[in-house]
């Protein structure tokens, strides 16, 4: 093949290695490894890729000893080592030693049933964390990743879809997975580099053993979007779990109701992600594609067509182009409807990564060599539907790319889930977006345009009324103005140090940008003559949290860390609230530790709380107990509330009662 335009199409590549399709835990387990035969037929068959194209593949090679150690224990790697040695043997073997091997098989989560031994289980198994890191190293130029002629020919995306084995532990297999090829790969980078990794599950059961892995590693954002725990395998991957110490507000998790359909998922996911990778501004992002989320597939209960699979594939895409230069790993993950689904949902994550177009149709010859597979197959799948509480697919073989809306009709209690999903994906935003990003990005729920004060300020658009202000500072004046509009906006440029929550000053920009274009939100900036940003604040709506309550205003503040410690904060924020309505209006004001630029400061966790309270008692505002759930989860963080004089009463009766009587937080 020849080599494209690297200017106009930069190098993709699909790592795999024949010897992963040695991953089979035997002819009745649901993970099949025809599910990867099947999908690379497709894609030769498509001509969408071609194993023997070097410029395609991206050869792969097992993780070392070393490189598995940085995630799993020295005892559980060499207990993987003798029971995949011991395997072809077992049944043969004498009783008392054949005892023994059974024993060490439960100790290390082998003999359930789940996650049965097999013969070459340390080779194959290394072999997949071996690929994950290596298509993780070579998007990121790191020299694990392998030699290229020169930067051009790095690829920009890899697609493993024998990856993502996201459920084993440090010393234990769990859901099928012996190694945990994400969490080894994420672990190298980790230490061969200072890279920020965004890993986004969208697997059907939580990435349990991801999030454990990098619980309290603040360089590693976790996002789980997943059926809720509450029925299904693993059991965790609740709202609040959050992280620990360092890592506090970094892992993610969003519960989805079971029958959760395309529209609900398609809301959840574009209403979360892009704040999430805004905010944590990665260096790469890793993508877990398991397709056990389809509605044919026959161990969960979400209700998902292709419709959303494709949605979520070209939206990890433009954040990867939006947010880090392009670079992606994607790996396969669960997927237990080996013809039907997985084939046609991995093809789609190569089709988006690699800007082809797919065929409308499945090739007629793929058909007729997997459907007599998929027949043979389907008898026993009954009993598997039968115990799931799920009625048996009677929807036949496909014959097209994408699902047929007929197929597909609407769940029962589709409002009810709808709603649920929305409800759970405010809890996530509010407890993992920081307030000075969530303006940026309106909430789910749908406002008035004439809802309150400054709607209506900014009815005339670019003619709304600013005010503009000055004041000293030992480094020379600062400029105040208040409802910048888009257009001031993009002659300023954010200050080097307006970074805490977007990492990078253009993205700051363009986050302003997104602010100062919303019509219900009041953006006041502080800035030097030379047009540089040193300040912001941004009063918005109350989010979806407050439903249903107007003249609630939420305060987010952030100074230059370059110009910190000359009065700007005091000042701007003064300015932003000095409104004649001011007294009409309710205002907030959430810390959550984990969101507090503590490095850049230099403040313990409780200082910084006490500087917080100071700032914002110079205008009125004062600490209030609540037992709203995100605030409440740790004791440093704070409300901080300023009720207007002349706010109406029953507004200030009902901001206090959801202040105090908070809605439970769904588990799981």
């Amino acid at each position: 093949m020849t080599k494209p335009d690297l200017a106009s199409h930069p190098r993709v590549c699909l790592a795999f290695d024949p010897l992963e399709l040695h991953y089979d835990f035997g002819a009745n387990h649901p993970l099949q490894a025809d599910r990867m035969r099947a999908l690379l037929d497709l894609l030769e068959t498509c001509q969408l890729w071609h194993q023997g194209d070097p410029w395609q593949h991206l050869p792969i090679r097992p993780a070392s000893l070393d490189e598995l150690r940085l995630i799993h224990t020295d005892d559980y790697v060499a207990a993987v080592q003798r029971l995949g040695a011991a395997a072809p043997q077992l049944a043969t073997l004498p009783l008392q030693q054949r005892q023994e091997l059974e024993q060490q098989a439960f100790r290390y989560g082998f003999g359930d049933g789940d996650t049965p031994i097999m013969p070459e289980m340390h080779e194959v198994s290394a072999m997949i964390a071996g690929g994950t890191l290596v298509a993780l190293c070579a998007v990121l130029g790191l020299p694990e990743g392998g030699q290229f002629a020169s930067p051009a020919e790095r690829p920009v995306h890899v697609f493993h879809p024998g990856g993502g084995l996201h459920h084993a532990w440090a010393n234990r297999a769990s859901g099928f997975c012996v190694y945990n090829d994400a969490a080894v790969a994420i672990a190298h980078v980790l230490r061969a580099s200072e890279a920020k990794v965004l890993y986004i599950d969208f697997d059907a059961h939580h990435g349990d053993g991801v999030q454990r892995a990098f619980y309290d590693e603040p360089r590693v954002l976790t996002v789980s979007l997943h059926e809720t725990g509450r029925y299904l395998f693993p059991g965790t991957g609740d709202v609040l779990e959050l992280g620990n110490g360092l890592g506090r507000g970094y892992s993610v998790n969003v519960p989805l109701e079971p029958f959760t359909q395309d529209d609900s998922y398609i809301e959840v996911i574009e209403n979360l992600l892009p704040p999430l990778a805004l905010s944590f501004a990665p260096d790469v992002i890793i993508s877990n594609h398991g397709c056990d989320t389809h509605a044919w597939d026959p161990l969960t209960h979400l209700a998902l067509s292709m419709r959303a699979l494709r949605a979520q594939v070209r939206l990890v895409h433009e954040l990867a182009h939006r947010y880090c230069g392009g670079r992606w790993v994607a790996v396969g993950g669960g997927g237990y409807d080996p013809y039907r689904v997985v084939p046609r949902a991995w093809a789609l994550v190569w089709a988006e990564m690699s800007g082809q177009p797919l065929p409308s149709q499945l090739p007629t010859s793929w058909i007729e060599r997997w459907r007599p597979a998929w027949e043979a197959m389907r008898e026993r799948e009954r009993e598997t539907w039968e115990v799931m509480g799920k009625p048996l697919q009677e929807s036949g073989f496909p014959t097209t790319f994408d699902d047929q809306p007929e197929q597909f009709p609407p769940v029962p209690r589709l409002q009810e889930i709808t709603r649920a999903n929305r409800h759970t994906a405010s809890l996530v935003r509010h407890l993992a977006v920081p307030p000075a990003v969530r303006p940026a990005f309106p909430p789910l729920r749908q406002r008035s345009p004439l809802a309150g004060l400054f709607d209506l300020l900014h009815l005339r658009g670019a003619d709304t009324p600013s005010r503009s202000q000055t004041f000293q500072t030992a480094r020379g004046p600062v400029l105040m103005r208040d409802f910048c509009p888009p257009s001031l906006v993009e002659r300023l440029r954010p200050s080097p140090g307006l970074c805490s929550f977007t990492r990078l000053p253009e993205r700051e920009h363009r986050l302003l940008l997104e602010i100062a274009r919303r019509a219900d939100c009041a953006l006041a900036l502080a800035h030097t003559p030379g047009g540089e940003i040193v300040g912001e604040v941004t009063l918005a709506p109350g989010d979806a949290w407050w439903e249903g309550l107007e003249q609630v205003y939420e305060v987010a503040i952030e100074v230059s860390r370059d110009w910190r410690g000359l009065g700007i904060a005091r000042n701007l924020l003064a300015f932003a609230l000095d409104l004649e309505a001011r007294e009409d209006l309710i205002f907030f004001a959430v810390g959550l530790s984990w969101h507090w630029d503590t490095e850049g400061t230099g403040l313990s966790i409780y200082r910084y709380r006490e500087m917080l309270i100071k700032l914002f008692g110079s205008q009125g505002f004062k600490e209030y107990p609540t037992n709203e759930p995100n605030i409440a989860m740790d004791p440093a963080n704070v409300l901080l509330v300023r009720v207007g004089s002349r706010a109406d009463q029953r507004i200030v009766s009902q901001f206090f009662s959801r202040v105090l009587s908070s809605p439970q937080l769904p588990r799981f």
